[in-house]
């Protein structure tokens, strides 16, 4: 199923096509597209606050979820550069309390430590009061939980690692994380929007963007937690304007070494489509692109290397999950191609597990296979497996190679396979000895 919008380049430009798309309900928030020195658009759509007719606009701060890990990352690798400091060095170095010996600062930042989930101290936090980045450093010290496997054998997206870095960053430069970005990597960026948010709620300002969720043409308030006192994979507060200094700086090469920035940039587990500085980065290409989900809260920043092109957009109104890559791929289209994509999206299909395990052949000679390992999604492609989460009836995503995935039936009721992401739509069919009817 596709959206219809008109497509023509002598009638529409960028800035139309996603007007059309805010007019459809479908995209509320700012984007920021430039393409070399040009700036291609610059702009805000519709509201930040809609109880107040609050404006978004560009320099609109808005909490952009797990950006933070890109900005956390990088810190570690300037302390680390400057201290001298080997990335395989055991956490427990410098937090003599940290029970686990065997998990390294390279760990943390590829997200192969093995530690619990952070809902293990979600589960058991005492309620009412902030949850900080020492309390999930006591709950470790304190109860000793089990690894999940061995660090550096399996890769699970957890934002533990991230608090711990954070935990890091402070105890070896002896300055606040708030702090060490500002003057290592705002100040020098010119990022005049951002903000750490304060634990409770009522201390955030009020000219920030506000997150809803929507159900059918109904937007809902969808307040964030109160008492979020923890940071480094979360709670940094950024507008597009900040984003888009952000992605263009590792374009410009401005704040790290040239040679080390680039090595990092390449550098990466076998494990997921992760460097080492939490970017997607495709093997061989010179595009990286991370993303940041969370409460209605939607934020993308992608740039291009060889094009010198950065495409930032937030967005605060629970943006349709279909829709998330293809709005990068379709402005990349258009900028290359001078034509849009129609906005292909998935049906209303409700499937069981049982009904989509199975091997799939999708084109350019890719295959997925999808299987269930206790209880939990697994998606093995291009010889790594990655969780597979349910997002709603028929989307799912797999966080480790940033695909979303839906499906459909064809004339004849046999099932279908689509593959999306920043970079293209795939789609295939499942093997015809596995179809159920």
């Amino acid at each position: 199923m596709s959206v219809s919008c008109q497509r023509n380049a002598d009638t529409i430009n960028l800035d139309q096509q996603i007007q059309q798309l805010h007019d459809k309900g479908l995209f509320n928030g700012a984007i920021i597209v430039t393409n070399g020195n040009e700036i291609i658009l610059s702009r805000g759509f519709g509201y930040a606050n809609f109880e107040a007719q609050v404006p978004f606009k560009t320099n609109t701060s808005m909490d952009t979820g797990s950006i933070t890990k890109t900005f956390t990352a990088l810190a570690m690798m300037i302390l680390a550069d400057s201290k001298e400091i080997d990335l395989n060095t055991p956490v427990s170095s410098f937090i003599q309390e940290f029970p686990y010996g065997s998990i390294t600062i390279r760990h943390l930042l590829e997200q192969t430590s093995g530690i619990v989930s952070d809902d293990y101290v979600f589960e058991r936090a005492q309620k009412g009061i902030p949850i900080t980045n020492s309390t999930f450093l006591d709950f470790l010290v304190e109860d000793k939980p089990s690894l999940e496997y061995t660090p550096g054998s399996e890769y699970m997206y957890n934002g533990y690692n991230y608090r711990l870095l954070a935990i890091l960053i402070e105890t070896i430069s002896e300055d606040s994380y708030e702090d060490f970005i500002r003057v290592n990597m705002a100040e020098p960026l010119d990022l005049n929007n951002w903000f750490l948010r304060p634990a409770s709620l009522m201390n955030l300002p009020n000219d920030r963007a506000f997150g809803y969720s929507k159900t059918a043409d109904t937007l809902l308030a969808f307040g964030s937690e109160d008492f979020e006192g923890f940071y480094g994979d979360c709670n940094l507060f950024f507008s597009a304007e900040d984003l888009s200094k952000w992605s263009k700086s590792f374009i410009l090469n401005s704040i790290y070494p040239v040679d080390k920035l680039n090595l990092a940039l390449k550098t990466k587990s076998k494990l997921s489509e992760f460097n080492i500085l939490h970017w997607y980065k495709l093997t061989n290409q010179e595009k990286y692109h991370f993303t940041g989900d969370w409460k209605g809260f939607y934020a993308m920043v992608y740039y291009d290397k060889d094009k010198n092109r950065s495409i930032v957009y937030l967005t605060n109104t629970n943006m349709p999950h279909w829709l998330r890559p293809a709005l990068v791929r379709n402005i990349n289209h258009f900028l290359d191609n001078g034509q849009f994509h129609n906005w292909n999206y998935p049906q209303s299909l409700e499937l069981s597990n049982r009904e989509i395990i199975g091997d799939y052949q999708l084109r350019n000679e890719q295959n997925f296979h999808i299987f269930e390992n206790d209880s939990s999604l697994k998606l093995n492609t291009n010889s790594k497996t990655v969780s597979l989460f349910k997002l709603s009836s028929n989307i799912y995503y797999a966080p480790a190679i940033d695909q979303w995935v839906w499906f459909a039936r064809d004339d004849k009721r046999n099932l279908k396979i689509y593959s999306s992401s920043i970079y293209e739509l795939n789609e295939g069919v499942k093997n015809s000895s596995q179809q159920r009817l």
